[in-house]
């Protein structure tokens, strides 16, 4: 049987977007409203874990620095080639925060939290192809103890150099956690032993931005936790559920296998996210019964 996960962020819808702009009075009202749609929304899919959104994120590189003090904003800057952009944080000192408000909003057991690795923080922040190890250590500091699904984002792990120090940096996340490194827009068999390797539970993965990503898991994998990346979270065509259900089971997978979306819904009109949620759920259902 194959599961599934939702994107690890939704689009925010224009009215809780309208509210935060003007700073109305109706923000949480409309954010539990929206939540609250996209948690039954994910429940009726019978999807594997459950996020809440990040609807108040702007983008996973400002959201992730949110959870930390010691940083302000700088300029705005392309995330990788969407037409979509985040400011970049410029760190002083940074100090960890509670994780208890984030997690007020998702109280559920099977939840399903995001932030970005530390490679990529440091890539995506001062352009530097290092671990930030002072985001490393504030960053597992805020999580320490969370127990549900994490998907830390690494996708510029992908654009080359792939730092020795990242495995002892990710080992400070929490072991509480199930955690899946997740990386996209670039093909991920160059590095895939590399990955295989790291202290994660599971791997995430584009299969869309890889055009051998059924020979490479055939021959290599999938050895744990995988998720493949196989709903397109930047397009707005919806997928046929059968074809995703063939693909999936192309290659022969005996481990335990999610299909997912290849990143998150952010980009993708709000409806759009909510039917391509629908659709991560039948092929689900569709592998019970083939």
């Amino acid at each position: 049987m194959v599961g599934a996960l939702p994107a690890p962020s939704y689009p925010r819808p224009y009215a809780l977007g309208e509210a935060l702009r003007k700073k109305k009075s109706n923000v949480e009202a409309l954010l539990n409203r929206y939540v609250s749609e996209l948690v039954d929304a994910q429940k009726k899919a019978s999807l594997d874990a459950i996020t809440d959104g990040r609807l108040l994120w702007d983008n996973v590189v400002e959201g992730s620095a949110s959870l930390l003090t010691g940083w302000q904003k700088g300029d705005l800057t392309r995330f990788f080639d969407n037409n979509y952009f985040y400011r970049r944080p410029i760190k002083s000192q940074l100090k960890p925060l509670s994780l208890e408000p984030e997690l007020k909003l998702m109280p559920w057991p099977n939840r399903l939290f995001t932030v970005l690795g530390p490679f990529s923080f440091s890539k995506l922040s001062s352009g530097e192809p290092a671990v930030d190890w002072d985001y490393a250590r504030a960053i597992s500091t805020v999580l320490s103890g969370y127990e549900g699904w994490l998907a830390i984002q690494e996708p510029s792990l992908l654009e080359g150099g792939f730092p020795d120090d990242l495995k002892a940096a990710l080992q400070l996340f929490p072991s509480s956690a199930k955690k899946l490194l997740m990386v996209y827009f670039r093909p991920f068999s160059p590095v895939y032993d590399k990955l295989l390797d790291l202290p994660v539970d599971g791997l995430w993965l584009d299969c869309l931005a890889d055009p051998s990503w059924k020979v490479t898991l055939k021959e290599r994998g999938p050895k744990r936790i995988t998720a493949l990346g196989l709903i397109d979270a930047r397009n707005t065509r919806l997928e046929n559920p059968d074809d995703v259900l063939r693909a999936v089971s192309s290659i022969n997978a005996t481990g335990e296998v999610y299909v997912a979306p290849n990143w998150g819904f952010d980009i993708l009109p709000y409806p759009v996210s909510k039917q391509k949620t629908r659709v991560l759920g039948a092929v689900k259902r569709r592998s019970e019964v083939s």
